[in-house]
């Protein structure tokens, strides 16, 4: 009998046991985080960066952290919206343009300025680097993960041939920025600013006669069927950032801060600027194929198109050298970080 007391006692002591555990906390906490961006779920970056970096977080997490993406402003607002809506905390995580919140990130802007960036796979680590030394107070509002770029564009026409710079003056020619407002009137063309979306149907009415664009963005938007040349200038990049709301990256514990580290930086802007340029070669094929005339300039020509946009560079280094910022060394140590990362991907 005291042996059946014994044992009831055990299975009353076991049960409370199990009760109490129920009644504790899940040790492993999840956090589900909102992103968005602005560009349909087929982009490249969608696609090919952002979902697998979301998976990859998840799986690193043990499921702790999910990240919902949002294409395609499904959350509201528009690109421009994006910077605000994380800093803000309406959405947890954004992708963007920081060009489309014009006057915000001067420093960043640098590496959109003409004839700076190399390929994307040197200059987005390059940027990553520079942002450690030179662009901390700029994003001090968001935490950032990632700043990248894609490779250069150029110069696609509809009618004309264009192999030196006099054969572009007078012609309207869609920017893509406002340092690509100033180019092609430094090249004394008529720049016409429009979002991509618009550029398709623009070239096909004669809107414009041309545009700035890499070679990437050629894909989705299918303009190399309304264009039959393109100029390869290596002129324009534009530069992507992912970034998170400051409140809620410091609701993660110090494990998973250290997870989101260790798949961020230097090493994520590395394979994102390698997807960029593979696709940068797969269009540029698939634009060849479907007939477009591929013009390659001499190094005397491409020169001249440089000097004629040097005062772009000249203004920008004016206005941040008047905020008491020592512009020509940032544009210097800008072009050296860049010429390392394109020595490093070459071997």
């Amino acid at each position: 009998m005291i042996y059946d007391r014994l044992k009831r006692l055990g299975a009353a002591v076991a049960l409370s046991t199990v009760g109490a555990l129920l009644a504790l906390p899940a040790v492993a906490q999840e956090f589900t985080f909102r992103m968005t961006h602005h560009l349909p779920p087929q982009a490249i970056g969608h696609r090919a960066l952002l979902q697998p970096w979301a998976e990859r977080i998840e799986e690193a997490s043990d499921g702790r952290i999910k990240i919902e993406i949002y294409p395609a402003l499904q959350l509201g607002g528009t690109a421009s919206d994006i910077y605000s809506q994380v800093r803000d905390g309406v959405v947890d995580l954004g992708w963007t343009l920081p060009g489309y919140t014009a006057g915000l990130f001067p420093l960043t802007e640098m590496f959109e300025l003409p004839f700076i960036a190399g390929s994307a796979e040197a200059t987005s680590p390059a940027l990553m680097e520079f942002y450690d030394e030179y662009l901390q107070d700029e994003w001090s509002d968001v935490k950032v993960l990632l700043l990248h770029t894609t490779a250069p564009g150029n110069l696609y026409t509809v009618n004309t041939t264009v192999d030196e710079l006099a054969d572009i003056q007078g012609m309207k020619v869609r920017a893509p920025s406002s340092v690509g407002v100033e180019t092609i009137e430094a090249w004394n063309a008529v720049p016409v600013g429009m979002p991509v979306p618009q550029v398709y149907e623009a070239l096909s009415r004669g809107v414009v006669e041309g545009t700035l664009l890499p070679w990437t963005i050629m894909g989705p938007t299918r303009i190399y069927e309304v264009t039959g040349h393109a100029t390869e200038l290596g002129v324009l990049a534009s530069t992507f950032a992912l970034f998170m709301n400051k409140d809620a990256y410091e609701s993660l514990p110090d494990d998973l801060k250290q997870i989101l580290a260790e798949n961020t930086d230097i090493e994520l802007a590395k394979r994102a600027g390698a997807i960029w340029d593979e696709d940068e070669r797969a269009v540029r094929q698939r634009a060849i194929d479907a007939g477009v005339e591929v013009v390659t300039l001499d190094q005397a020509e491409l020169e001249v198109w440089k000097e004629t946009a040097q005062p772009v560079i000249d203004a920008w280094a004016k206005s941040v050298e008047a905020k008491g910022l020592p512009a020509r060394e940032m544009l210097d140590r800008a072009r050296e970080l860049i010429d390392k990362h394109a020595a490093e991907a070459s071997q």
